[in-house]
């Protein structure tokens, strides 16, 4: 009968339309996960490139300070372990000028 071909075609079309949703849906989040997790390796990478630096130039700082003015007092090497980048580059540029440690750290 028309009625019962009708309700059962209307059915299948509801059923393939989920079923293409579902692959869609499914198929999105793999594509977010794996964009995700490129973006969190590559932030990865990069915030740890940039802490190497940053010791790497705290480390360096301290040896010059220590070979130019002797041995450093623990604020001294707290304040250059807590430094950013920027200021540890500023506190190098000064090394080989300054006078003192404290025109160096201030």
């Amino acid at each position: 009968d028309l009625t019962e071909m009708h309700t059962m075609l209307s059915e299948r079309v509801k059923e393939w339309s989920h079923l293409h949703r579902q692959a869609g849906l499914k198929e999105g989040l793999e594509q977010g996960l794996e964009q995700g997790i490129e973006q969190g390796l590559e932030r990865g990478i990069e915030q740890g490139l940039e802490r190497g630096i940053e010791l790497g130039e705290a480390r360096t700082l301290k040896r010059l300070l220590t070979k130019r003015f002797g041995e450093l007092s623990a604020d001294a090497l707290q304040r250059i372990d807590s430094a950013t980048l920027v200021q540890l580059e500023v506190w190098l540029d000064r090394v080989l000028d300054a006078d003192s440690l404290a025109a160096v750290l201030d």
